[in-house]
C-alpha cells in the first residue's frame, strides 16, 4: 500500500475524520484572525503593519478558508494543501524573515511557536492513521466502523 492510499484509506475512518473537523474550525479561525488583521480588528491599522504582516494576511486568508473547507469536506487535496501551506507559507517565509527582518524575541518566538503548532497538528494526523488495520475490508473502512 503506498502513502497515497494510505492516507486516502485513513481519511475514511471516524477518529481521523473527527480530527480534520477539528483542525478545519483551526484553520476557519486562523482565516478570520487574518480577515480581522486586514479590518484593523486586530492590534492596530493594518496600513502601520510590516509589508511581510500584510503580504502574509492577504495570501493567507483565502488559504486557511479553502484549506478548511476542504479537510471539513474529508478531501485529500486539502491535506496535501495543509502540508504545502506548511512548508511554502509558514516554514520558508519565517526561516527567510528570521534573516532579513531582525525580529525581535517575541516575534521569535511566535513564529516559532506556529511552526511547532503545526509539526504537533501534523504529527497527530500521521499517528491516527499509524494504528489503520491492513486485514480490514474496504467497505468497513469507509465506512469508519473499526475500533
Amino acid at each position: 500500500m503506498n502513502f497515497i492510499k494510505w492516507v486516502r484509506d485513513g481519511m475514511e475512518l471516524r477518529r481521523v475524520s473527527v480530527y480534520l473537523k477539528v483542525v478545519a474550525a483551526f484553520f476557519l479561525l486562523g482565516g478570520l484572525s487574518h480577515a480581522a488583521s486586514i479590518m484593523g480588528l486586530q492590534s492596530g491599522s493594518w496600513a502601520a503593519k510590516p509589508w511581510y504582516f500584510r503580504a502574509g494576511d492577504l495570501v493567507l486568508l483565502p488559504v486557511n478558508l479553502v484549506i478548511a473547507w476542504g479537510l471539513w469536506q474529508k478531501r485529500f487535496w486539502a491535506v496535501v494543501g495543509w502540508v504545502a501551506a506548511v512548508v511554502f507559507l509558514q516554514a520558508v517565509p519565517i526561516v527567510l524573515l528570521i534573516r532579513f527582518s531582525g525580529a525581535g524575541p517575541r516575534l521569535l518566538a511566535t513564529w516559532y511557536s506556529m511552526l511547532v503548532v503545526h509539526a504537533v497538528l501534523l504529527s497527530a494526523l500521521l499517528l491516527l492513521l499509524r494504528h489503520l488495520p491492513r486485514n480490514v475490508a474496504p467497505a468497513v473502512r469507509r465506512r469508519g466502523d473499526l475500533p
